[in-house]
């Protein structure tokens, strides 16, 4: 028990670490200009293939480092398919919302994503429940970041004008959701079969087969689109994109070592919530490191973010109140509970003091 707590608690931070690197290296990458003329790199297919073949290869490495011979795991192409083209769909539709919509919208729509991993784990698993406390959860956690991007948004006096290109942005962000309710929740069944076949696979074959079709996906629309002479043409005239590129690829390799491991050993909804609150704490470093303050909408998201798991708790002791161990189990949301309180009243006076 307490050995699986460790490895969460490492694979957590680990993923909150290296994906907040990412996030760096994602925007340098795209949002960078190159060259004399102050070109960007949007070329959306060939940035997942560049995540594509080094994850793959990373994968491939430390399967035979731990004597796991067999790539596929045993589990049938069609499926290794069908989740890698899922995740080619969350990571394309993503990279492209960002020419018609601005990076804080994404997020704040992004911060959701817990909502369709839950229910793609009801679908593609029918031994997984829809239980109140899962909902309450989810609902909170989601609520929270959505009350904090607003109140960011407001304080700033960010302004959103519903037109055409924001409507398109909209519906590419909206397909990336879908992809997500599917293909984390997909690896989930995937494995689930893999176990009752008593041929378990780890989280190393996860990340190695869905790169790798996710990578084939990509090259085939690259060729098609014609997109590859155009990045060699790219490179050509601006070298200075390179070091862009391997830092990104360098850091999306390292963080799919702990996302996949992550899904592997606690499921698809957990990773979605990691990477949820993921986003929080950076911001909220980013306001601690440099002075910021922040507003009242702002702190009750945050509250509600913290206070998501203890409340789910406390709603699960309620309705198991015909175990045997009610107490116990609303005992300890409770305490959760009050020292998210604790917690939270603390950051305040820190930031007041700032």
């Amino acid at each position: 028990m307490i050995e699986s707590k460790l490895k969460l608690a490492f694979l957590v931070v680990g993923v909150w670490i290296t994906w907040t690197l990412f996030g760096f290296a994602m925007e340098r990458l795209t949002s960078t200009g190159f060259g004399e003329d102050d070109a960007h790199f949007e070329f959306t297919w060939s940035i997942v293939l560049v995540q594509s073949i080094p994850s793959s290869c990373t994968a491939a490495l430390l399967l035979y480092l731990t004597g796991h011979k067999n790539l596929s795991g045993g589990v049938p192409a069609r499926e290794w398919i069908f989740a890698g083209a899922a995740f080619l769909g969350a990571a394309n539709f993503g990279l492209m919302s960002l020419h018609y919509i601005i990076y804080p919208m994404q997020v704040l729509i992004k911060s959701c994503k817990a909502i369709p991993v839950m229910f793609g784990e009801v679908i593609f698993e029918h031994h997984v429940k829809l239980t109140l406390p899962k909902i309450v959860s989810v609902t909170l956690l989601c609520s929270g970041v959505l009350v904090f991007t607003i109140g960011k948004g407001a304080k700033t006096g960010h302004d959103f004008e519903f037109d055409e290109k924001l409507m398109i942005g909209l519906v590419l962000v909206t397909f990336e959701l879908l992809c997500d309710g599917i293909y984390g929740p997909y690896q989930n069944r995937i494995k689930t079969k893999a176990r009752q076949r008593d041929a378990p696979i780890v989280g190393y074959h996860n990340m190695f087969n869905m790169n790798l079709w996710q990578g084939v996906f990509a090259l085939c629309a690259c060729l098609v689109t014609g997109e590859l002479p155009k990045v060699a043409a790219f490179i050509a005239a601006r070298p200075s994109v390179l070091i862009p590129m391997a830092e990104y690829a360098g850091a999306v390799a390292v963080g799919q070592v702990f996302i996949f491991q992550l899904q592997s050993n606690f499921g698809a909804l957990l990773v979605a919530k990691v990477t949820t609150v993921r986003k929080l704490i950076s911001v909220l470093f980013s306001v601690w490191y440099y002075g910021h303050s922040m507003n009242v909408l702002q702190w009750a998201g945050v509250a509600l973010v913290f206070m998501s798991e203890p409340l789910a708790k406390i709603i699960a002791g309620c309705r198991r109140s015909r175990d045997d161990q009610p107490r116990m189990i609303t005992s300890q949301g409770s305490q959760e509970l009050s020292s998210s309180i604790r917690a939270i009243s603390s950051g305040i006076s820190l930031f007041r003091s700032v």
